[in-house]
């Protein structure tokens, strides 16, 4: 058992105890004396124990100072982050170069240690997250500028290396954080190398939408073919990303068709993408509401949003008054609030 699953079973712990305190409140369930000690010795035992050795919250309170610690270390790595650039950047012309090699190299061996000693005496990570954030930096700080020392031709494989170095942080520590930055920098390295291959440069990979989201479905599937055992709030990153790496460039295609392979007019493209965009959007919701990923279908429902607006605006906007048209987004907008409202109670009728 992780931190995650441990927190997870406290909670439904706590949510058990406050429907048993509802339940015997309205007479529905009404335990003995001998049951209600046994359930809460049995309770107070495991909460203690999963205290004692994850450090896990047991409290709605607890819950709510975990989030922001999240935040604030995240703040604070990133802070961090910045002030070792910004310190660079401004101090860096005075050293020779022998200092300025020797430094980068051991400042990525530095934030390391300092990641694993966190680790190792903090069980919540806050640390251990903030060091590994701030090692990353370093890492980036150390190649670019050993690159800029040496004056070596800046390639995508640096893009490799920060996205393996991210990820092997983040799973030797399980934290969420570095497994983004390391998904995302491999979802920028890999139309990089693509784009090279074909004769281009690797700094126009930002103009290869339809890479990224190949770049995206690899991703989002990703967990689905290799399970997470240890980490299990690893799988939520991924679909993230993948969603986003998917939808993103579908998005911007669907504006900008000349960005596309597919031959064909810059108008058929774009409508073409529109469609696909709709189509993918609504398969999102459909699949996350069937596995049970909130985000899948949080993240879906917005660009199925957006797909429709783009969809309308190219219908509409140019003849129609504008106040009519955006009274007819809003009541599409209702159309669908109860569309889905019927869907809850259907959903509600079945599962009773």
């Amino acid at each position: 058992m992780n931190r995650e699953e441990a927190q997870r079973l406290a909670d439904r712990i706590r949510l058990l105890r406050a429907d048993l305190k509802v339940l015997e409140t309205e007479g529905v369930l009404v335990l003995t004396a001998e049951q209600r000690a046994s359930f809460d010795a049995w309770a107070d035992s495991t909460t203690t124990q999963l205290a004692a050795k994850f450090d896990v919250d047991t409290s709605d309170s607890q819950r709510h100072l975990s989030w922001g610690l999240k935040i604030v270390s995240t703040l604070g790595g990133l802070a961090f982050c910045a002030a070792l650039m910004l310190f660079f950047a401004r101090y860096w012309g005075y050293f020779d170069t022998w200092v300025q090699v020797e430094v980068v190299s051991a400042l990525p061996l530095v934030g390391l240690g300092l990641t694993e000693f966190a680790a190792r005496r903090e069980r919540t990570l806050y640390f251990a997250g903030l060091m590994a954030l701030v090692s990353i930096a370093a890492f980036v700080l150390d190649l670019s500028t050993l690159g800029r020392v040496f004056n070596m031709i800046p390639t995508e494989g640096a893009l490799l290396a920060w996205g393996v170095f991210s990820l092997l942080l983040a799973y030797r520590y399980g934290l969420r954080l570095p497994l983004a930055a390391g998904l995302g920098l491999l979802l920028a390295w890999a139309p990089a190398a693509i784009s090279t291959r074909m004769g281009r440069r690797w700094l126009d990979f930002g103009d290869q939408p339809e890479l990224w989201a190949l770049g995206g479905l690899v991703v989002f599937a990703a967990p689905l073919v290799v399970p997470h055992r240890r980490n299990g709030d690893f799988p939520f990153v991924y679909r993230v990303m993948g969603v986003l790496a998917f939808l993103v460039p579908v998005l911007i295609l669907s504006t900008s068709g000349y960005l596309s392979y597919l031959p064909g007019q810059d108008s058929v493209i774009e409508r073409c993408y529109e469609v696909l965009g709709l189509a993918s959007a609504a398969g999102a919701m459909a699949l996350g509401i069937r596995k049970g990923w909130t985000e899948t279908v949080n993240l879906g429902a917005a660009f199925f949003a957006l797909f429709l607006f783009l969809r309308l605006h190219h219908w509409w906007w140019d003849w129609m008054p504008h106040y009519l048209f955006f009274t007819i987004i809003g009541v599409i907008a209702v159309g669908f609030v109860l569309v889905f409202l019927k869907l809850r109670a259907k959903a509600h009728e079945v599962a009773a």
